[in-house]
């Protein structure tokens, strides 16, 4: 018979165990877009190891590019780049809302834009709410707002994304930059609390004015994590 304090080890190792995320794998292979489904007007493509999104043609809509596999609670992290849009001497530009992001079990999008448009790098759902803007776009954390500087304009901008249970957090570039908490009680987002695809996004081609640009994505891994 086993010593109890033998027993309790193994139990607390098993334990322990299995609350230990599962290892890294790749989302992207850095060669094609095996794993991936497109939707809607754009191309994505893969260049030089990454993946390309383009613009819509005149008077279409975005598109998305798809994971083929749900996932629920995970952590990613990828590397992603977006063309600058022209703007005022200062940064600014009221009608520069050119940007891409990644959507998360339906309803959560990491948005990645530019600050200077008010289109941050942070966490965005689309909820009727006081505070929502053109509509239903609620920022939930605007996550770079509060790091001017922080990302890096015409480079590679690693990101990091948790998503356990209620809790999704974005790290940018090695600081932390959205920590949000989010338990949905309306019907209508039952599905946000289920799996759901690794979605990157092309916006509408009405956004950004018509500026011909892409976003770039590089790097891309996953692992599921237990909350």
């Amino acid at each position: 018979m086993r010593p109890m304090k033998s027993l309790v080890l193994a139990g607390l190792s098993l334990a322990l165990s299995a609350q230990s995320p599962m290892a890294w794998r790749p989302l992207f292979n850095g060669k094609d877009l095996t794993g991936w489904t497109q939707t809607g007007a754009a191309q994505w493509k893969v260049e030089d190891g990454a993946i390309v999104g383009g613009q819509a043609e005149p008077g279409k809509r975005g598109s998305r590019l798809v994971s083929t596999e749900p996932f629920k609670d995970f952590e990613l992290e990828l590397e992603f780049m977006i063309a600058e849009q022209p703007s005022a001497a200062d940064g600014t530009c009221a009608t520069c809302s050119y940007n891409s992001g990644v959507y998360m079990r339906t309803g959560y999008q990491v948005n990645f834009g530019r600050r200077e448009a008010g289109e941050f790098i942070g966490v965005v759902v689309h909820r009727v709410h006081p505070r929502a803007i053109r509509g239903n776009v609620l920022w939930l954390d605007t996550g770079d707002e509060k790091f001017p500087g922080l990302r890096r304009k015409q480079d590679w901008n690693r990101v990091q994304i948790s998503f356990a249970g209620p809790r999704l957090q974005v790290t940018l570039n090695g600081t932390k930059i959205c920590d949000v908490t989010d338990d949905p009680t309306d019907p209508a987002e039952a599905k946000w609390r289920e799996a759901g695809p690794i979605t990157f996004q092309w916006p509408p081609a009405g956004e950004g004015g018509g500026f011909a640009g892409f976003v770039k994505y590089r790097n891309i891994r996953i692992r599921e994590v237990h909350p």
